[in-house]
């Protein structure tokens, strides 16, 4: 299945959980923030209706609320598959991936995936896969139609020598980070679509958005 529905002019609320602390968030925030609090923080936005929140891969294991969810990897289903659908709350969201097989299987929405140094795909049938699922979750969000991406846990580098929140992935899912190469495909997005998206996450080595304190950006939409 491909993209058929617009989201129109909703805002969203991009989730990624990369390399969040479990202690202390610190950076940017104009305030320090526990995951937890991040999380709670976006919640009451998301209740009203003013943000739809997207969340790739381990997000679930932190965030409730989700409005869709992305998994690239195989491997990812097949190891979290049972988990997943045992978690509250997730058979609200609506689930993709770019693997066909894993689509048919799971009997989630498939959306084509590519390799390209074009930025974001512009075409509604298929997203560009920038070598990491963050860019592929903002990807899919920026062809729902969104008018603005609050982006959170994009830290694009460890954090005091931490890859993610809940430490290494398991067996195959434990893969090499080159986040040179994540970056360098955030700065291939058009202009025009950067100006859309804000980076509220501290400690964040992705320089090629606005930066943001997130409960101000939250209050002024």
């Amino acid at each position: 299945m491909g993209f058929l529905s617009k989201v129109g002019n909703f805002f969203i609320a991009a989730f990624r959980v990369q390399a969040e602390n479990e202690a202390r968030l610190r950076g940017f925030y104009r305030r320090e923030y526990t995951t937890e609090e991040v999380v709670e923080t976006i919640r009451p936005f998301h209740e009203s209706g003013k943000v739809i929140a997207f969340g790739c891969n381990d997000t679930y294991r932190l965030v409730n609320y989700l409005d869709e969810f992305y998994a690239c990897d195989k491997h990812w289903w097949d190891y979290h598959k049972d988990r997943f659908f045992d978690a509250r709350d997730m058979d609200k969201a609506r689930l993709w991936t770019q693997d066909g097989a894993t689509a048919q299987s799971l009997g989630i929405n498939f959306i084509k995936g590519r390799y390209s140094n074009k930025g974001l795909s512009q075409d509604p049938a298929l997203i560009h896969f920038g070598s990491n699922s963050g860019f592929q979750l903002l990807n899919i969000a920026m062809l729902m139609g969104i008018r603005k991406a609050i982006l959170v846990g994009y830290n694009m580098q460890k954090v005091d020598t931490v890859s993610h929140f809940f430490g290494d992935h398991p067996g195959k899912l434990n893969k090499n980070s080159p986040y040179d190469k994540f970056r360098d495909a955030f700065k291939q997005i058009k202009d025009n679509q950067k100006e859309m998206i804000v980076n509220c996450t501290p400690d964040s080595a992705l320089k090629s958005f606005r930066k943001a304190d997130l409960l101000e950006e939250l209050n002024s939409l």
